[in-house]
């Protein structure tokens, strides 16, 4: 797969992808449009209708695309679906997601793990635990009765 590097100390750096199936890109501005990444790291990316495996970056923008991992200070997502979303401030429209840790997030997000259901998982872990302790015991003194 290709790979895409844009960087310097010089004037602003902007590349925009179409239709491309890329391994990596990096960048200062990346717009990114019908394609697939496996990594973008940018220090401002806007992605549509596109498949990103990892997103990184300063300030992220994704409209009708498919995110596994994104990791940002300012991230925006529209239409999307996100397997995990870690940043500073979220912004969400329509989206799902498993994962999202910000101390920030506005809009409307499905999200599949929510605090409360984390609790109620580990609860229920930890009563599972403790109760299947207690069959082995008891089943082991009734096979050592025997």
């Amino acid at each position: 797969m290709p790979e895409i590097s844009f960087s310097g100390d010089g004037p602003e750096v902007y590349e925009s992808v179409r239709q491309a199936v890329i391994d990596s890109v990096t960048g200062e501005r990346v717009e990114v449009r019908q394609s697939v990444i496996r990594s973008l790291n940018a220090a401002s990316a806007d992605v549509r209708q596109s498949a990103i495996q990892q997103l990184a970056g300063d300030r992220l923008t994704a409209e009708q695309s498919i995110v596994l991992r994104s990791r940002g200070n300012d991230i925006s997502l529209r239409e999307c679906v996100a397997l995990g979303a870690v940043g500073g401030s979220i912004s969400a429209e329509n989206c799902r997601t498993v994962l999202l840790l910000s101390p920030s997030v506005s809009g409307n997000v499905q999200a599949m793990i929510t605090p409360r259901t984390a609790v109620a998982l580990g609860v229920g872990f930890f009563f599972g635990r403790h109760v299947l302790r207690l069959a082995a015991r008891l089943l082991g003194r009734l096979l050592a009765i025997s």
